[in-house]
């Protein structure tokens, strides 16, 4: 039976894809922007999940990202900085971070050795084993659903003891991971959305309206004392701790194809 995470990411983007094919259906009826000043599509795909991502002004304060389990804070020099290349380079490290100790601890469970783990951004494979049992990873496989990082794992796992896809190969993985099927029916439907870009865009905050006071018949003079939730937007709050704070990002590679299982030969 397919884990419940990725049956409602399925859903999930399946719903994403369609606001960008149908943005009359899914107009934005909301009100105006809270005062954080997120935009209202501003979110970031992260284990198989659509994360809300607030962007704030902090002139004074190294640039970064945070999240806290439920929202990415993105912390911005200026207006003109760039937020998607902040968030990929956290994606990229948090890749990084837990690809290599997830990869670990199943190698323990299946009784296998590897060498080197590499950190790509591979546009034709979402990961690779060398017969050299060096392995390379896929960034964006951090976008997906915790299980089918699994999958992609033990996929690559078990090229260490068959370097084929034949039947053995297939039961190998059926053993540490019997809903592989499933997993690469969904790495097939939502491999535009892991591919895509991450698009982020930091937007003023609007401003709260300010409402006339109600006219009266009293003598007494209009209060006129300042609003105070029309006070400075750009007053600092308080602030999570960053992580993986982008030193010398690498580029990314911009190789087209498509993304498919594979195994790199020596």
């Amino acid at each position: 039976m397919a884990d419940t995470q990725s049956v409602i990411s399925d859903v999930k983007l399946f719903i994403e894809r369609l606001k960008k094919e149908l943005p009359e259906v899914f107009s934005n009826t909301s009100g105006p922007a809270e005062a954080a000043g997120p935009a209202s599509d501003n979110r970031v795909l992260y284990n198989g999940n659509l994360y809300e991502a607030r962007m704030y002004i902090t002139p004074d304060q190294e640039e970064g990202v945070a999240f806290d389990g439920e929202i990415f804070h993105i912390y911005l020099q200026s207006k003109t900085a760039d937020p998607s290349a902040l968030v990929t380079q956290w994606l990229r490290n948090k890749a990084g971070e837990t690809l290599r100790q997830k990869t670990q601890q199943w190698a323990e469970k299946m009784g296998v050795e590897y060498n080197n783990i590499t950190i790509k951004d591979q546009r034709t494979l979402w990961a690779s084993c060398s017969g050299k049992k060096n392995i390379n990873y896929s960034y964006r496989i951090i976008k997906m659903p915790l299980a089918v990082q699994d999958y992609l794992i033990v996929h690559e796992l078990s090229h260490l003891v068959h370097m084929n896809h034949g039947q053995e190969y297939w039961q190998l993985v059926a053993q540490y991971c019997p809903d592989y099927n499933h997993h690469r029916k969904w790495l097939n439907e939502n491999k535009g959305s892991i591919f895509s870009e991450v698009e982020l865009m930091y937007k003023e905050p609007a401003e709260t309206a300010v409402t006339q006071p109600e006219q009266t018949h009293s003598n007494e003079p209009a209060d006129t004392t300042p609003n105070p939730e029309l006070a400075s937007l750009a007053k600092e709050q308080p602030r999570p701790a960053l992580e993986n704070s982008p030193q010398n990002a690498a580029p990314a590679h911009t190789d087209a194809g498509q993304a498919e299982e594979g195994t790199n030969r020596p």
